[in-house]
């Protein structure tokens, strides 16, 4: 890392221009006639001080006396600006609030890299630009010597950190344990739902996302459709919920509302279909034993009711709704060139769902492991029983599941709209 990529990385994600660099400081234009400087003299130490560091982490920064994660509030609920606690008997201390400049640097270089272009030059970010430097004067920012980095923590949604200081060395599985005891204590008092991040993409997701389709509100026209209100509320849970798993399986409940009709309709068809060949006759008990076994191996009967294959409706679900492969295929590229790739070389680690190549000739392989892929990734997550060896662990496995999220959220906006009907 060196100032030249911090410079850059400042361009490139808030389209901030610079004005004017010289060997102390780079003037960044922010809005209309503001600008904000970078101290390359800070920058220089802070870098120095990193390039030391190793960490497998891009969310998260260990040193021997100090842990600094990035976090969220999943309740969104409101509290003080900031919170901090001293533990004078272990000679720690805990604080949330704004990261601290080392770790924004960090974070930057990080996000930099991602394959999420220009994220964070979004309508929010403009938003707080104008309120920090055009608002009511009285609590506009001194424009003395004002750091670009103050401005970003600023104008970044939902960016802080959890920061832990000890005058004790500590491993980083130390500082782990006590960023979740020091969140648990949160929860347990204050119902305060605040979880650490554990990799760079739980941050870029939404942003990843809303890149296929944004604009602006005043561009939106007003709806064309309507759409079935049980899959709309099954969608809006999805989109809203912070918990990775719970976005999972509210995009699953959007497929698995037609389940029932779906599959009880391919079983009516099959008997038709055996009732009209030329070679059926009732009077024959042959002929009504094959229909009667056709019956039962598609219907279970369990605990006083029969019970459908779930893999065999879902697999149904999409060959009804999901026509268009290629599309799905392209949504998916829109989102990651690597997305389409992925999901033809690799299996999912903790549920061992199917591979699936879109580009197969042969559709109805195409579907088969679409369906096996998701349901079995679905189960994983429902039966995480501490025996089952393909099980779905939390924070542990969310990064290989937020993958799969991506494809669930397609198919199930693409059922949506296929059961929609013109206003």
């Amino acid at each position: 890392m060196n100032i030249n990529e911090i410079r850059d990385a400042i361009t490139f994600l808030f389209n901030f221009k610079i004005t004017e660099e010289t060997d102390e400081k780079i003037i960044f234009n922010i809005i209309s006639d503001k600008s904000a400087l970078l101290d390359k003299n800070q920058v220089f130490r802070l870098i120095q001080e990193l390039n030391v560091l190793t960490t497998d982490q891009d969310v998260e920064l260990t040193e021997n006396h100090s842990f600094e994660v990035l976090v969220r509030q999943e309740n969104k609920m409101m509290f003080a600006k900031e919170i901090e606690q001293k533990d004078t008997v272990n000679k720690i201390e805990y604080k949330i609030d704004k990261p601290s400049d080392k770790y924004l640097l960090f974070f930057l270089s990080n996000l930099a890299k991602q394959n999420t272009p220009r994220i964070l030059r979004s309508g929010i970010a403009a938003l707080k630009l104008k309120r920090l430097f055009e608002g009511d004067k009285s609590q506009q920012v001194s424009m003395l010597e004002v750091s670009v980095l103050d401005v970003i923590k600023e104008i970044v949604p939902r960016f802080e950190t959890l920061q832990i200081k000890s005058e004790n060395p500590r491993k980083k599985a130390d500082f782990e344990q006590l960023v979740y005891a020091f969140l648990f204590n949160l929860g347990y008092n204050l119902d305060y739902t605040i979880l650490p991040l554990r990799f760079m993409d739980e941050f870029t997701q939404p942003y990843r996302l809303g890149s296929i389709r944004r604009s602006n509100f005043s561009d939106l026209e007003p709806p064309k459709r309507v759409y079935l209100n049980e899959l709309i509320l099954h969608y809006q849970k999805g989109i809203s919920s912070e918990s990775i798993d719970h976005q999972f399986l509210s995009f699953y409940h959007v497929l698995e509302h037609f389940y029932e009709k779906i599959y009880n309709d391919d079983i009516l068809n099959s008997i038709k279909a055996e009732l009209t060949k030329p070679s059926f006759s009732y009077k024959r008990s042959k002929d009504i034993s094959g229909l009667v076994s056709l019956i039962q191996s598609r219907l279970k009967y369990k605990n006083d009711e029969y019970q459908l294959n779930e893999p065999e409706a879902l697999e149904l679900t999409l060959k009804k709704f999901v026509k268009n492969i290629p599309y799905l295929a392209n949504e998916l590229k829109n989102i990651s060139t690597t997305l389409v790739d992925y999901f033809k070389t690799n299996e999912v680690p903790f549920s061992k769902g199917n591979k699936v190549n879109f580009e197969n000739t042969n559709t109805n392989e195409i579907y088969t492991n679409l369906a096996k892929r998701i349901y079995l990734t679905r189960n994983s997550i429902v039966h995480s029983k501490e025996t089952d060896k393909s099980k779905y662990t939390p924070f542990r496995d969310d990064k290989d599941l937020l993958t799969e999220i991506y494809l669930l959220r397609l198919i199930a906006e693409i059922v949506i709209i296929e059961n929609s009907k013109e206003l």
